[in-house]
């Protein structure tokens, strides 16, 4: 297995400075494949967002470029600020269809799959050791999802991405570090369009492939409402310009079929890391509850 020792993938959820590893870094695709004809999007993978400029200062307050989308199921609720079509690279984001289309291909047998650690001490503490698909997942281990992807292979991962509108769907020369590269890149409407498709089951996968990776994401849950989320962070080598990620759902138990998804991207230059890692769970509750969406304390 090839590793590229350029590449550090951020935490898949982390909430503490104190145990979360780096952002991505990574050389970077700066244009979408010229060559490539994106397939045409289901119905359904499509949201309509309404503009809400007046929040925009959510961000620029907190000194960030940054969008944000939301969409109840139902519709009552859809809300756009910023570019919500602009895409950015995926980074870790991008482990919840990966892990989505492996469980349903049966390539894992479900969140319990140990992958055994090939004894390289990488840089974060917690990737050394054997992980889970679920413990890969909480700690964003990328060896175990590098490791994964030749076991998809190429023809059914990019057959996955069409399927999932995820982005681009592109996968570019290395079906090991595509989401780390850059090629693999999402806006934040194509974000939120995902999630309502994992939740509402429209990707026609084995059901306990679904729930497991509904499972493996909730991120908070209390008495009225869970919260399924996936973090992601993304830093361009040789530059400072990093791009953050929070993305999921909230859902309250008494009214599961009126989930609202979201998607918050936030843009700056040389951040202070800690700082950074907060915002984007800070600014997507701030963000939700103006929008009158409670998100668990977490």
């Amino acid at each position: 297995m090839k590793h590229t020792p350029l590449w550090v993938c951020f935490l898949a959820a982390c909430t503490s400075s104190a145990t979360c590893p780096e952002p991505t870094i990574a050389p970077v695709a700066t244009t979408e494949p010229a060559t490539r004809t994106e397939p045409a999007r289901p119905a359904d993978a499509i949201v309509e967002l309404a503009p809400r400029p007046e929040l925009a200062h959510h961000f620029t307050g907190a000194g960030y470029a940054g969008s944000f989308a939301a969409w109840r199921t139902d519709g009552s609720l859809a809300v756009c600020v910023g570019d919500c079509d602009a895409r950015r690279p995926a980074a870790s984001t991008f482990k919840i269809p990966h892990a989505l289309l492996a469980l349903d291909l049966g390539v894992l047998d479900g969140p319990e799959h140990v992958l055994a650690w090939d004894g390289q001490t990488r840089s974060i503490a917690s990737w050394n050791r054997d992980h889970t698909l679920r413990t890969a997942i909480r700690d964003s281990a990328v060896w175990y999802f590098q490791r994964l992807a030749p076991f998809v292979g190429r023809a059914r991962m990019q057959a996955g991405l069409e399927r999932f509108a995820f982005g681009n769907a592109a996968i570019g020369e290395a079906l090991d570090a595509f989401w780390l590269d850059g090629t693999l890149r999402v806006s934040p409407r194509e974000q939120v369009a995902f999630w309502h498709r994992l939740h509402g089951d429209a990707f026609d996968v084995r059901p306990e492939a679904r729930d497991a990776v509904l499972d493996m994401t909730v991120l908070a849950r209390d008495e009225e409402r869970v919260l399924r989320a996936k973090t992601g962070w993304f830093r361009l080598e040789g530059t400072v310009a990093n791009v953050g990620w929070l993305v999921g759902c909230v859902e309250e138990h008494a009214r599961p079929d009126e989930r609202v998804c979201f998607a918050t991207v936030i843009e700056v230059d040389s951040p202070d890391d800690a700082v950074f890692m907060r915002a984007r769970h800070s600014l997507s509750a701030t963000l939700l509850g103006e929008l009158g969406v409670m998100v668990p304390a977490y």
